[in-house]
């Protein structure tokens, strides 16, 4: 049987642990579905295409997206 200081430092612990699950989850949904971020790509890979339609480079020519 557990005492009632063992089972307190039981829940904290799980708490923490469970926490860090989430957090950790919470922050891999941010990477993958940032729409934000997305949006920027996009539009930054639009531009640099556009740029490279009009100026003749290429990334083998040293352009860099």
């Amino acid at each position: 049987m557990k005492t009632f200081k063992q089972f307190n430092e039981g829940l904290v612990k799980n708490a923490l642990i469970g926490t860090g699950a989430a957090l950790a989850g919470l922050s891999y949904l941010r990477k993958k579905y940032d729409p934000v971020g997305n949006q920027r790509k996009k539009f930054q890979d639009k531009k640099a295409t556009e740029y490279e339609k009009k100026s003749g480079t290429t990334k083998e020519d040293g352009y860099f997206r």
